[in-house]
């Protein structure tokens, strides 16, 4: 019988994508995603980040590294695969990545923040106003 091997994660872009060429001059680009989990314990509030290498081949790897930078909210969906390599000094080690087989690109760019950013002397508008759903007790 065959397994499932399926991960979906959303968080921010840890790394800034580097675009390579690999054999055959397939395209491959690596960055990675941070997810921060936050909860109580015992009222005292703990926050944990765990990180995910990434990679994405093909022409979903040119479009990664073209549009994706440090920070910005990114959904990864794919696989998780193990890979061997060795050290310059020969030491061999292995990783857990995620293999992106989906990315979808969340919220905006820096290049976005600063296009909707007041300038020098202009009041500030807020550009989220609270609404009713936007309550503490919210589960999400």
């Amino acid at each position: 019988m065959s397994g499932v091997n399926q991960i979906t994660i959303v968080g921010n872009v840890g790394s800034a994508p580097e675009l390579s060429y690999g054999q055959n001059n397939v395209p491959f680009c690596r960055f990675s995603v941070a997810v921060n989990e936050q909860w109580k314990t015992d009222g005292e509030k703990r926050e944990r980040v765990t990180w995910f290498p990434v990679v994405v081949f093909n022409g979903l790897s040119e479009a990664c590294a073209n549009y994706l930078e440090r920070g910005r909210l990114v959904a990864i969906q794919g696989r998780v695969q193990s890979r061997e390599y060795d050290d310059r000094h020969g030491t061999k080690h292995e990783v857990m990545q995620v293999i992106a087989e989906k990315v979808t690109f969340l919220g905006g760019t820096k290049r976005d923040e600063q296009d909707n950013r007041p300038s020098p002397g202009q009041p500030r508008e807020d550009l989220h106003r609270p609404s009713s759903t936007d309550a503490q007790d919210v589960p999400f």
